[in-house]
């Protein structure tokens, strides 16, 4: 059963399963039929369909199977008169209600080695387990650069990939401070040290000729210093925020 509710596997109530050794016989009467071959404990017995299954004089119910494993037909008792079980409904086969796939493994992304049609018969071998899907969070989010708007997913885990901005940074690596959002070709009013703890007045914004992220940085001692790039165009890291 998928998490919308839909069942694509059920226990099956057609298929039975042979608990003591058990003869399957050509006809009902036991006085009268001849012995087809022997059902082996362990093995499955797939019910005959449109039967409710009879008993005899004695009050042995006995219902008509076929083989799973070579689709022979005969009687077979479920019950014998001193108790003993010989046949019962299986609890660990299961049938197909809806198409599906098979896969190597339990992971729903595993290898898929064929496709299992409408009515087909399944033996369970280990107990059914649920298996949840990953938990995924959502930020919806606006980009500051072109202004589009939508949802980043991702996996719950020790470091995700968005956390919330401050407006605080330090400085990692000198960096210029230019008075201009436009670096290029201008003087820089000063130099940003490494430990230095920046308020951002404004941005960050795209310098247009570069594509670099800037900020306009303030001191609680110096007011507005310049802007400052944040990262090099190859990765290089000049100010992060404040963790």
């Amino acid at each position: 059963r998928d998490t919308a509710g839909s069942t694509f596997a059920s226990q099956s109530g057609e298929v039975y399963v042979c608990k003591s050794t058990i003869a399957m016989t050509d006809e009902f009467d036991i006085k009268k039929c001849k012995v087809v071959r022997k059902v082996s404990i362990g093995e499955a017995l797939i019910l005959v369909s449109g039967q409710d299954g009879q008993t005899d004089e004695k009050g042995i119910k006995r219902l008509k199977f076929r083989g799973a494993h070579d689709a022979r037909e005969g009687w077979v008792t479920l019950k014998g008169n001193q108790g003993t079980v010989y046949v019962e409904p299986s609890k660990t086969h299961f049938k197909v209600e809806t198409e599906m796939v098979l896969r190597e493994s339990l992971e729903t992304g595993s290898s898929e080695l064929r496709k299992l049609s409408k009515g087909e018969i399944l033996h369970g071998l280990e107990a059914p387990k649920e298996v949840r899907p990953n938990v995924k969070l959502g930020v919806r989010a606006r980009s500051l650069e072109d202004g589009n708007a939508g949802w980043v997913c991702f996996s719950a885990g020790p470091l995700p990939p968005l956390r919330p901005w401050k407006p605080s940074y330090t400085c990692k690596a000198k960096v210029a401070l230019t008075p201009t959002l436009a670096a290029k070709d201008t003087e820089a009013v000063r130099h940003a040290e490494p430990g230095e703890i920046f308020e951002v007045v404004e941005g960050p914004c795209p310098d247009a000729a570069t594509g670099l992220r800037r900020i306009r940085c303030a001191t609680t001692t110096d007011g507005v210093v310049g802007w400052a790039t944040l990262r090099s165009s190859d990765g290089a890291i000049f100010l992060e925020p404040v963790a």
